[in-house]
């Protein structure tokens, strides 16, 4: 192989080298960046939520989102959520607060992000007033980034509960609406 033809393939070599690490330390840059929005965006819920505020909360949640509350209801849109969320802080949650727990977060795309949360939730009470006791929660959300900003596009809410007490779901059992 010719001097120049050698050379010019090690350089090669050496320049697609770094722009591969080039690429690595953007992206791990990116995504702690990422990261840190979501986990900021998970702060912002709880302060909206401890303050009562619903168009805090709902700011968290983009135009087209789908929330399922631990009740099982679903909501379609960031208006129905909001609704939902204006009852519940007039009446059962209107003295709660929220802790956040753990945060997990795992990227499926650089604008796409399935999130997991632990929550612990105090001050609720029961339809006839009495307290609740405090409940352990973990939400499930896909995060999405749109223009810069990380919005949450859909969220699940689970009451953690030891397994022997939890009613299970199986269909042809009688226990459909549970």
């Amino acid at each position: 192989m010719p001097a120049k033809t050698l050379l010019l393939a090690i350089l090669i070599v050496i320049l697609s080298t770094q722009a591969i690490a080039q690429g690595r330390t953007a992206a791990a840059a990116t995504t702690k960046q990422d990261e840190r929005a979501i986990r900021d965006l998970e702060t912002k819920w709880e302060l909206a939520w401890n303050r009562h505020d619903v168009t805090g909360m709902v700011s968290t949640y983009a135009p087209d989102s789908d929330a399922v509350n631990l009740a099982g209801e679903w909501f379609k849109g960031r208006p129905a959520f909001e609704k939902s969320l204006e009852e519940l802080h007039s009446g059962k949650t209107k003295a709660s607060v929220w802790k956040t727990g753990e945060v997990h977060i795992k990227f499926l795309t650089p604008k796409i992000a399935i999130v997991h949360v632990y929550v612990e939730s105090r001050g609720d009470k029961n339809p006839d007033g009495s307290p609740m006791a405090p409940r352990h929660v973990i939400l499930t959300r896909v995060d999405v980034r749109r223009g810069g900003t990380w919005l949450i596009l859909a969220s699940q809410a689970t009451n953690i509960v030891p397994r022997a007490t939890a009613n299970l779901y199986r269909p042809g059992l009688g226990n459909e609406g549970q």
